[in-house]
Formats: C-alpha cells, sequence, structure tokens
C-alpha cells in the first residue's frame, strides 16, 4: 500500500512540473504611456456602449399579453 501511495505521489509532482515554468514566465511588463491611454479609451467606450441603453419613458407592463382586454382599455386616474 505505501509504494502506490509514493508512486501516486511521483506521479502527481511529475504531472504538475509543466505547469510550473509557465507561471514564471507571465510576468507583467512595463505599459507606455501612449498604452495606458489606448486602454482607457476602450474601457471608455466600452462602458458607454453597454451603459448606454436606450431610456424607458413608458412603464413596461409584461403581463399585458396575458390580461384581458378590459383592464388595458381603462384609464388610469
Amino acid at each position: 500500500m505505501r509504494a502506490f501511495t509514493v508512486i501516486t505521489a511521483l506521479l502527481f509532482v511529475l504531472a504538475t512540473l509543466p505547469t510550473l515554468p509557465a507561471y514564471a514566465q507571465n510576468k507583467p511588463t512595463a505599459r507606455t504611456d501612449e498604452q495606458k491611454k489606448e486602454d482607457r479609451e476602450i474601457d471608455a467606450a466600452y462602458r458607454a456602449a453597454t451603459r448606454g441603453g436606450p431610456t424607458q419613458a413608458t412603464k413596461v407592463d409584461p403581463w399585458g399579453k396575458v390580461r384581458p382586454e378590459t383592464e388595458k382599455e381603462k384609464k388610469p386616474k
């Protein structure tokens, strides 16, 4: 049983070794001011595109198609 445990532990270590050098290569690089400015512009454009949706001036009634016609014809007070 001890041999099985040792072999399993060695296989696990050998399986994870190739991924360790990959972490060492992912060092952050210094970005120039132009690159930072471009990133800010891209972020601002993304925010404007995702948050600039149409505004709802009218009330939306999700159950409007289910209700009978008489309730739709009633005027609000």
